[in-house]
């Protein structure tokens, strides 16, 4: 009988673990944003989010999500976008559990991440965990500053956060392309259909591509980046129209501006699918 007890209770020892495990990472209420108790009770009509889903109804507060290691480098990327872009503190939150394939990003001025969101970005490394992260704070620019985005079509707003994500990558995090590239195949699995206000794959990874091409060789405010962006994908990208028209924007060197143009029928075919995923991957 005593040997039977003993078993039993070595049974209970990685059970009992692994349930303080989930209670020392279940945050209290006052650890999500003010007046949100779970993050199933976020309002998804009022952010820019990266799906259309909201969080299930056993998603908690978490003071990780992944593993430690994981919302470390999430966390350093989010405040390393948060100061390029001159966003000075903006509030993280993490939400764990079952039903959380998401990253909201709030006009009030905080940002959520999903723990399922952040695992599948994690499968295409490191460099697309780092994109999500300053397309997400791409939204807070836009929040704040009420003349960005200056596109007015309906995927104004999340092509212009692709771009700012691209931009972001080259200047802080690589200048290889493959790598810049392969962290962008992630978001391309999210895109919607034409029409609709995240854009089509194509036309995000055109977006993508323009931002990390106006990275090349420059730095701008926010409001310089927004109207370089739209000057080219609207006009040239999307429009089509001919190199000869295009007049060099007054914030941009002369230099970038010949390395857009260079680029400028590359990024109408991406634009238009007529190059291939395998074909954006290896290009220089």
């Amino acid at each position: 009988m005593k040997k039977f007890k003993f078993i039993i209770a070595l049974l209970c020892i990685p059970f009992l673990a692994v349930q303080c495990t989930q209670e020392e990472n279940n945050l209290t209420n006052e650890n999500g944003p003010t007046g949100i108790s779970s993050p199933s009770m976020l309002e998804i009509n009022n952010a820019e989010h990266y799906t259309v889903d909201g969080f299930g109804p056993n998603s908690y507060w978490a003071e990780y999500i992944v593993n430690q290691s994981t919302t470390n480098f999430l966390k350093t990327q989010h405040n390393s976008a948060a100061s390029f872009f001159g966003m000075g503190n903006v509030p993280l939150y993490l939400a764990g559990g079952d039903g959380t394939f998401n990253a909201l990003s709030y006009s009030n001025g905080y940002i959520v991440w999903g723990e399922e969101l952040l695992a599948s970005a994690l499968n295409y490394g490191n460099a697309a965990i780092a994109y999500v992260a300053a397309h997400e704070m791409g939204h807070q620019v836009q929040f704040r500053d009420g003349t960005i985005p200056s596109g007015n079509h309906v995927s104004a707003t999340e092509l212009e956060a692709d771009g700012f994500g691209g931009y972001f990558i080259r200047r802080t995090y690589t200048s290889n392309w493959n790598t810049a590239a392969s962290a962008y195949n992630f978001s391309q699995t999210l895109a919607g259909p034409n029409g609709s206000s995240h854009g089509t794959a194509s036309q995000r990874r055109s977006a993508f591509r323009l931002g990390y091409l106006l990275g090349d060789n420059g730095t701008y405010s926010n409001r310089n980046f927004d109207s370089n962006f739209f000057y080219y994908y609207d006009y040239y990208v999307v429009g089509g129209r001919l190199k000869l028209e295009l007049k060099k924007p007054a914030s941009i060197e002369q230099s970038q501006h010949e390395n857009i143009v260079a680029h400028l029928e590359e990024l109408q075919k991406i634009a238009s699918g007529e190059i291939s995923e395998e074909e954006f991957l290896n290009l220089n």
